[in-house]
């Protein structure tokens, strides 16, 4: 729809490499992004939650970012910074810091230490916004900060900050889409891989991009799909990629943090890419991984690239 504050495209996650010592591997780091560009996306994000924003420190934070700007300076890539933190204040320095460096889209995620409060999150929301009038802000929304915004509440922010232009929310509920999909809403919500089928039959959504990035240029199809080729493609592909995620989830047994499964999908791209994550949280085991892509390899091997396999 014209009225959307941001494209209807692919949005990718960029995740971190990180070597033994746990210090930042730039050199696969940078072949990772350029992986990405060269497969068509140009709206990638650091530090969401795959990106482990909520684990760097400060120094890693300004090292990472740096790297990152200087492999999306080209005019036609959208870098997107991620700010996790329990403090306001933070998140505005890092805001700061990443404009320096030519970053103009952020994604935020309510701070998760207590529910907010429906003035805390009026003031939280513009208090981030609002000092930054020429920058873009997604909202992170998930259960993680305790708190997910509905469709209503989307509305009256959207009315009250003009640089709100969309929402993360990797929601599945067909009634929650539908409520979106039926909203004048100008934000653009971005869906993960089995939302964002039933989401593309009935409304304006963006594909967020996790399991489906082992074949982006399938991803690509199943973007458009809806469009192109009808509601029977598009439920073939969902099912397809709802399959592929049962099947990972019973691969690598107990759940893990989000970064845990897209390292993986990074490491089907670049068999050298780490499948470690900052500690303390778990990482999926080398053996998992290998156990993923037979699988990926036998029984769907139209969303794994040939020269991967």
């Amino acid at each position: 729809m014209k009225n959307k504050r941001y494209p209807k495209t692919i949005l990718a996650t960029a995740c971190v490499p990180w070597t033994p010592s746990f210090d930042f591997d730039e050199t696969i780091f940078r072949k990772e992004l350029k992986g990405l560009i060269k497969r068509g996306i140009h709206n990638i994000y650091l530090f969401g939650t795959a990106g482990e924003g909520y684990a760097v420190n400060e120094k890693q934070f300004e090292d990472i970012v740096t790297v990152f700007a200087d492999e999306m300076k080209s005019p036609e890539l959208y870098p997107m910074v991620g700010i996790i933190s329990l403090s306001m204040q933070t998140m505005l320095d890092r805001i700061d810091k990443c404009q320096s460096l030519g970053i103009k889209d952020f994604q935020f995620s309510l701070p998760s230490w207590g529910v907010l409060t429906d003035t805390e999150l009026n003031n939280f929301v513009h208090g981030i916004c609002d000092p930054f009038p020429n920058c873009r802000f997604l909202n992170y929304n998930l259960m993680r900060t305790k708190r997910t915004l509905g469709i209503k509440e989307f509305e009256i922010l959207a009315e009250e900050i003009p640089n709100l232009a969309g929402v993360k929310y990797s929601t599945t509920d067909c009634n929650v889409i539908l409520s979106i999909a039926n909203s004048s809403c100008p934000l653009r919500f971005f869906l993960t891989e089995i939302g964002y089928g039933f989401g593309s039959l009935v409304g304006d959504f963006g594909f967020l991009i996790s399991i489906a990035a082992s074949r982006i240029d399938r991803a690509w199809n199943y973007l458009n799909a809806a469009i192109e080729k009808g509601p029977q493609e598009t439920i073939k592909m969902q099912k397809e990629l709802a399959d592929v995620s049962h099947s990972l989830v019973a691969i690598t047994g107990s759940a893990k943090i989000d970064g845990a499964y897209d390292k993986m999908f990074c490491k089907l791209l670049d068999p050298a890419f780490p499948l470690r994550l900052l500690p303390p949280y778990e990482c999926n085991t080398d053996d998992s991984f290998e156990k993923y892509r037979v699988f990926l390899r036998k029984e769907f091997p139209q969303w794994i690239e040939e020269e991967t396999c």
